[in-house]
């Protein structure tokens, strides 16, 4: 299951996805790399597997740090252009290769990962845009009533829309942590974001409809652009943020209709 407590387990501190962990970024060798990095991503390692996450990002030719913590231990792996560059790690040998130092950190018990992403995309050129008629329906109608709290549910259906698209192209698993880690960052600066849970199987709901109302349509759309630009890690060709719209189908004409509708709409000026 995802680890929703504080980021920086282990006594770190995160601000704008850069790691300030005293004497790490020093031992690793890349605190500048850091501080121009974004944490994409974090999850539980046992659940994703280390192999499994190295291959995603290594086949999108990704450019990243990919730092691996349990209670007692700590390791660090960076990847060039999807390529594994160098790796540190607790328990390892200073003079261990990569190979060694990758199988150190296999050996973490209960370690939590985050993916600290230096690159705006791969290096692959972009993917051609998917046919609209691949593009998979929202699945929930609403129906239009009186007060805040159809506001509400509409924001809710936006989200589930968007956890149904996600978990159908990335998996349960990745799409959850994928979610969870949008989900964290946007309530740093959008607190009422915290009104919308999202539970370990995808689920969306509502705590507090007052709330929430307060995080439509910015701190909403900001998740689901923060989840599309993570996504885009490790399924280029389907999480283009301008792509939102479609994903969104018939969602949309209800959120023209309130108004919403511009700030889903990355290429007319939406959250970016």
């Amino acid at each position: 299951m995802f680890d929703n407590a504080a980021l920086g387990e282990g006594g770190g501190a995160w601000f704008g996805g850069a790691a300030t962990d005293a004497g790490r970024g020093d031992r690793a060798g890349v605190p500048s790399e850091r501080a121009r990095g974004r944490l994409i991503l974090r999850g539980q390692l046992d659940e994703v597997g280390l192999d499994d996450l190295l291959g995603s990002l290594g086949s999108r030719g990704r450019t990243c740090v990919v730092e691996v913590r349990s209670v007692k231990r700590w390791g660090e792996i960076v990847l060039e252009r999807g390529r594994v560059l160098r790796a540190h790690a607790d328990g390892a040998p200073p003079d261990a290769d990569v190979e060694a130092t990758l199988a150190a950190i296999r050996g973490f018990s209960q370690a939590v990962f985050h993916v600290i992403a230096l690159d705006e995309r791969g290096s692959s050129p972009p993917p051609p845009r998917p046919a609209l008629s691949e593009t998979p329906p929202a699945s929930l109608r609403l129906v239009m009533l009186e007060g805040h709290a159809t506001e509400v549910a509409l924001a809710a259906a936006v989200m589930n829309a968007c956890s149904v698209y996600t978990r159908k192209w990335l998996g349960p698993k990745l799409a959850s942590s994928i979610m969870q880690t949008a989900w964290t960052r946007t309530a740093a600066s959008h607190p009422a974001m915290e009104a919308f849970r999202i539970s370990a199987d995808g689920l969306v709901t509502v705590a507090g409809v007052e709330r929430a109302r307060s995080a439509i349509p910015k701190a909403v759309a900001t998740w689901v652009f923060s989840v599309f630009e993570a996504a885009s890690m490790f399924n280029e060709a389907r999480f283009q943020r301008y792509y939102v719209p479609e994903m969104l189908g018939g969602l949309m004409r209800l959120l023209d209709k309130g108004g919403w509708g511009e700030a889903f709409r990355i290429r007319d000026g939406g959250v970016r």
